[in-house]
């Protein structure tokens, strides 16, 4: 079987949620035998031609086309052009390669793939894997109002022309179908996946209870609301919590239970922090399936989260909280409960969390899914 899979890079040439998604979709298809025409670009200080993270087992299996994402002035709609370039680039390559099996498209790098075949280009079934699909969920924030009232045409568009749409699950799944009107043999469900190099197997609970939020500064990353909780809690709690990504001075909070480690690129950083938390904070207004999550899962964190995207997927009652978006009172009250809850139970939630990952997210289970599914759809051609 032979896969294209077109992208706008695979970690750690560019880096990003859907980029690493990307990468180890790559690896672990090379790993299972399956053949891959990748296009992508590079934005890193690598030498990408090298493919370096890659083994040599696993480079027999795998086409790399290496492009450059142009990059226009910047001007209102300039992404819209720039993504329909970098697609048409990839495609006019596309089309002078020997034939592939199945063609899978991340965010909008396919678009000139999905418009060719509705135009009567015979083409391979055509899967569209778009990361978040926050564009579908509430938000108060008029930047991402007006970027939903700007993108909304095209994500239609490549949902419904696409020949399969991939979900996470959760409420991502209904949600796009009843947005788009899709039925529900056009939708793949598959979760992400992790590596079993982040599995912490020495999961302890601190003895100050420690928590921790992984992300870029965004409004949608409920920030606000967690910058109000703490804001409240540090006068009569007694707890430690890191901050991991980019934050503005005005909201941060300085005092010693608040430690900001500012924007980390290295992974085993990452890692050592997670494993000295008890509990992942992740107050998002809408989401995806993060990776974060699962990584902290992984790494024996509890989870505090809010129900939104495909994140019940991941998070029960068993490995942690399940909160509304946009609350800070929610966020302090299950902070609180934390705080002042016996070690034995926070210490069952983390093994729970742990356990969840190993039974259903690893790439090596993941991958296998991936595969039938695509099987499926080729046979059905």
């Amino acid at each position: 079987m032979r896969v294209a899979l077109i992208t706008d890079g695979i970690w750690p040439y560019v880096i990003g949620g859907m980029q690493k998604h990307s990468y180890f979709l790559v690896k672990y298809f090379l790993k299972n035998g399956v053949y891959v025409d990748l296009y992508h670009c590079n934005e890193s200080h690598y030498d990408i031609s090298k493919l370096e993270f890659f083994t040599e087992e696993e480079k027999k299996y795998l086409n790399s086309f290496v492009f450059t994402f142009p990059k226009y002035q910047k001007y209102l709609g300039h992404y819209f052009k720039e993504s329909y370039d970098y697609s048409s680039t990839l495609y006019e390559t596309f089309v002078k390669q020997p034939k592939v099996d199945y063609i899978y498209t991340k965010g909008y790098c396919g678009w000139r793939f999905i418009k060719e075949k509705k135009n009567g280009v015979t083409l391979p079934p055509i899967a569209l894997r778009l990361h978040g699909y926050e564009i579908l969920q509430k938000t108060n924030s008029i930047k991402n109002k007006i970027r939903k009232i700007m993108y909304m045409p095209l994500v239609s568009y490549l949902n419904q022309n696409a020949d399969y749409v991939y979900s996470y699950g959760g409420k991502l799944t209904q949600m796009t179908q009843e947005a788009f009107h899709l039925p529900s043999s056009k939708m793949i469900e598959i979760s992400t996946g992790i590596s079993q190099s982040w599995l912490n197997e020495n999961v302890t609970v601190q003895k100050q209870r420690t928590f921790c939020f992984v992300g870029r500064y965004d409004v949608r990353k409920g920030i606000v609301e967690l910058h109000e909780a703490l804001s409240q809690m540090i006068t009569d709690q007694d707890f430690k919590f890191h901050f991991i990504g980019e934050l503005p001075e005005e909201l941060k909070i300085h005092h010693s239970s608040i430690i900001y480690h500012g924007v980390l690129k290295s992974e085993e950083a990452i890692k050592t922090i997670l494993r000295e938390s008890d509990f992942l904070v992740a107050p998002s207004h809408s989401e995806g399936m993060p990776n974060v999550i699962v990584e902290a899962m992984a790494s024996g964190c509890g989870i505090v989260t809010t129900d939104v995207g495909a994140i019940s997927v991941l998070v029960s009652s068993e490995e942690g909280f399940l909160i509304p978006p946009f609350s800070s009172e929610a966020i302090k009250s299950v902070l609180v409960k934390l705080i002042q809850m016996p070690k034995e139970k926070i210490l069952e939630y983390k093994h729970q969390a742990l356990n969840k990952v190993k039974n259903n997210f690893l790439w090596e289970k993941v991958i296998k899914k991936e595969i039938q599914e695509i099987e499926k759809r080729i046979h059905l051609k």
